[in-house]
C-alpha cells in the first residue's frame, strides 16, 4: 500500500496470456520424440507408397551386354569413334579416352588369359586374332582409328531401329543378329568389339574397371552403363531420367532422396544447371538466401513462433514443480524465479 492507499503496481499494465516461450527454463518432453518419430515414419512410408522409388535391382555391365549383346557392341562401337555419352563428359570425370579405358586398355590385359571367344552369330576368335587388332589398331594414326570405328558405328546405323517415344536422349540397339552382315573399311574394330562384348558378358570387364579406379569403384562402370542404350531404357521405363524427377528417386530404396528436390529443380529447369559448374552456383544461392535472407524477413523468420512449433519439445512447468526439492537441488535458482 502506499501513502495515499493505492495499490503498489496498480498502473502496471494487465498481464497478457501467451505461450511463447518464456525468459525462464522449460520442461522438454522426451516422451514425445519417439512419437514424433512414428509419425515422420508414417509419413515415409506413405510417400514411399504414393511417390516412391522402383524397387530394382542394380545394373551390372554383365547383365546388359547379356541381356542386349546388341546395346554393348554399339557402346564400343561409339566408345572407339568418339561419340559416346561417356566421350562428351570424359573431361569432367577427369577419366581419359573412353576408347582406351573401355575398349583398348582391357583388351590389352586379358589377352594372356583369353582363349577362343565364340558368340552367336559371329565368327570364333582366339587370342592371337585379338592380340593382332590391338596391334593394328594401337599402330594406326588417331585419324584412322576414328575412320574405322566411324565406318562401323555408321554401319551399325543401318540395322538399327528408329527409337520410339519422347524419352530424353532415347536410343535402341542395333540388331544383333544381323551385326556381322554390314560390310566396310572396319579395320580391327569388328574384332575388338567382339572380344570386348564377351569380355563383359563373362564379367571380366566390370572387375577390371573396378581395379583400375579402386578409389572409385563404381564410378567406370556406371559410366560404361550409361553408354548402352539399355541403362538409359531402363531408367526412362522406371521413371529415373532428369525430366522423370531421376534425381529424388533411387533404385532399391522406395523412399528416396526427396531432400534432393530443390537441386533437382536447379539441375533441370534453370539456366547452366545441368552443368557441374551451373548446378554448384545455384545451389550455393539457394542456399546463401536461406542462411542469410530469410532470419532477416519479417513474418518468414517468425513463422515457427506463430505455428507454435516449440509445443512439440517442450512445455511449461506445472504450478509448482520448480519449487520442488529435487529440482532446486540439480538447478538452484536456475529455473528463473
Amino acid at each position: 500500500m502506499t501513502e495515499n492507499g493505492g495499490n503498489v503496481g496498480s498502473d502496471r499494465p494487465p498481464v497478457v496470456s501467451t505461450d511463447a516461450p518464456p525468459e525462464r527454463l522449460v520442461r522438454h518432453v522426451f516422451w514425445k520424440y519417439p512419437l514424433l518419430s512414428v509419425v515422420l515414419l508414417v509419413v515415409l512410408v506413405a510417400v514411399a507408397a504414393v511417390a516412391g522409388s522402383p524397387n530394382s535391382p542394380d545394373a551390372t555391365i554383365a547383365a546388359a551386354a547379356k541381356q542386349d549383346a546388341g546395346g554393348a557392341v554399339l557402346a564400343f562401337a561409339q566408345e572407339l569413334d568418339g561419340t559416346s555419352s561417356s566421350s562428351a563428359n570424359a573431361s569432367e570425370y577427369g577419366m581419359g579416352d573412353p576408347a582406351q579405358i573401355f575398349v583398348v586398355k582391357p583388351l590389352r590385359a586379358a589377352i594372356p588369359l583369353l582363349g577362343p571367344i565364340s558368340l552367336p552369330n559371329w565368327p570364333t576368335l582366339h587370342a592371337t586374332d585379338v592380340r593382332d587388332a590391338v596391334a593394328m589398331y594401337s599402330a594406326a594414326t588417331a585419324k584412322q582409328q576414328i575412320d574405322w570405328a566411324s565406318a562401323y558405328d555408321k554401319a551399325l546405323g543401318t540395322i538399327t531401329a528408329k527409337p520410339s517415344g519422347d524419352a530424353m536422349g532415347a536410343m535402341t540397339s542395333p540388331s544383333y543378329a544381323k551385326i556381322p552382315a554390314p560390310t566396310g573399311n572396319f579395320g580391327p574394330v569388328p574384332v575388338m568389339v567382339e572380344a570386348d562384348v564377351k569380355l563383359a558378358q563373362n564379367g571380366y570387364l566390370e572387375q577390371y574397371l573396378q581395379a583400375s579406379a579402386p578409389g572409385h569403384s563404381t564410378q567406370l562402370p556406371v559410366i560404361w552403363l550409361y553408354d548402352h542404350p539399355k541403362m538409359l531404357a531402363t531408367a526412362s521405363r522406371l521413371g529415373l531420367t532428369d525430366d522423370q524427377w531421376g534425381m529424388v528417386k533411387e533404385r532399391g530404396f522406395p523412399v528416396g532422396p526427396w531432400y534432393l528436390a530443390v537441386p533437382a529443380v536447379f539441375h533441370v529447369y534453370l539456366p547452366g544447371g545441368a552443368t557441374g559448374t551451373g548446378f554448384v552456383l545455384w545451389n550455393l544461392l539457394f542456399f546463401a538466401i536461406m542462411l542469410f535472407a530469410v532470419p532477416l524477413l519479417p513474418g518468414l523468420r517468425h513463422l515457427p513462433r506463430r505455428l507454435k512449433l516449440y509445443r512439440f519439445i517442450y512445455r511449461y512447468p506445472t504450478p509448482g514443480e520448480l519449487d520442488k526439492p529435487g529440482f532446486k537441488e540439480r538447478f538452484g535458482s536456475t529455473h528463473g524465479d
